[in-house]
């Protein structure tokens, strides 16, 4: 997968209809000239951790330097540097950070109303693009997602048989989520894992 994709799949992950409201990533330029990226880690699966930030200046243009503080990472370097920068989030900090308790909401496609109806999961984070479903929500209580007003109208004509449906995906199962918006009146946003093929 290519650096801008994996960095675009860790802001997916973490897209919830609440944390990108408030979080995010930002890439911008600095005059050394070089590059600055702060990736916000709060309401992450990421270890509240600190570190200070060395230079590694290996010339007056190609220089990296490192820190976590307040819950945000923050890479800097010079001109060509950017994708050594994100590399190092991607492949040596995120590996060595990933909360193994945290889970994240996840959405399952239900067998028969795909792209309708999810069943609520829960997933731990494995990198940042893969969660591993450890939970999936008992169909016998309200414990799903729609995509639009139509579709809410589903669960008064399912009734009793809510109980049977299901899903095609078991606890184990590795996913690649995607961020579903809801097109209803109120503006809905979930992580859901794709139609199993």
């Amino acid at each position: 997968m290519e650096l801008l994709q994996r960095i675009q799949r860790w802001y997916t992950i973490n897209c919830n209809g609440d944390w990108e409201h408030s979080y995010g990533i930002s890439i911008t330029n600095i005059d050394n000239p070089g590059w600055k990226v702060n990736i916000d880690l709060n309401e992450t699966c990421i270890k509240n951790v600190s570190f200070d930030y060395p230079i590694i200046e290996r010339t007056p243009t190609n220089w990296v330097g490192y820190s976590v503080k307040e819950a945000v990472f923050r890479g800097s370097g010079g001109p060509e540097n950017l994708t050594e920068i994100l590399i190092y989030f991607l492949d040596t900090f995120l590996p060595a950070h990933i909360d193994p308790d945290c889970t994240i909401e996840l959405h399952l496609p239900v067998r028969g109303y795909e792209n309708r109806l999810w069943l609520k999961a829960e997933g731990k984070m494995l990198s940042e693009s893969t969660i591993e479903v450890c939970n999936i929500a008992d169909t016998n209580r309200f414990s799903y997602e729609w995509g639009t007003d139509a579709d809410l109208n589903l669960f008064s004509e399912l009734g009793n048989s809510l109980s049977e449906l299901g899903t095609d995906y078991l606890i184990g199962d590795h996913v690649e989520p995607y961020v579903y918006q809801a097109a209803d009146n109120i503006l809905r946003t979930f992580l859901v894992a794709p139609v199993k093929r």
